[in-house]
């Protein structure tokens, strides 16, 4: 059971950097042509931040689950978990700011997206020793 949990959260990973892409996209887009932040920013924000917390709190189960077998390693995975918390408010603070020009918007949401994708790569990196899948 906790390795079919620790596969869907690996798998997961996949889908928030695909969503991170096109948000970063969009970010830069909007930011280098001040466009206007649009609904498409706001749901393409929104699902990103709701992925990341769905990631963590799968994140946390798994942890209680490699606790209750024996296999938690604390100085790792509680790293591990410090960052992805990090990472997941960082997420929905991409999207907060409702009563800023748009402009600003976007040079924040690309600066926050950024800085969860960073987050996210160091995090998996130092815990699995790559971010690929079955490379250690």
């Amino acid at each position: 059971m906790v390795g079919t949990l620790i596969t869907i959260h690996g798998l997961i990973r996949w889908v928030l950097v695909v969503i991170a892409i096109a948000l970063i996209v969009r970010f830069a887009m909007g930011w280098l042509g001040r466009g206007s932040f649009t609904s498409l920013d706001r749901q393409l924000g929104s699902a990103f931040a709701i992925a990341m917390t769905i990631q963590f709190a799968l994140g946390l189960v798994n942890l209680i689950g490699l606790a209750s077998i024996g296999a938690f390693r604390p100085a790792v995975h509680f790293e591990h978990a410090f960052y992805g918390l990090v990472a997941t408010a960082a997420s929905h603070l991409a999207v907060a700011s409702k009563n800023r020009p748009d402009v600003i918007r976007f040079r924040n949401g690309l600066l926050l997206t950024g800085g969860v994708l960073v987050l996210v790569l160091l995090s998996v990196t130092r815990l699995r020793g790559s971010f690929f899948f079955g490379m250690m």
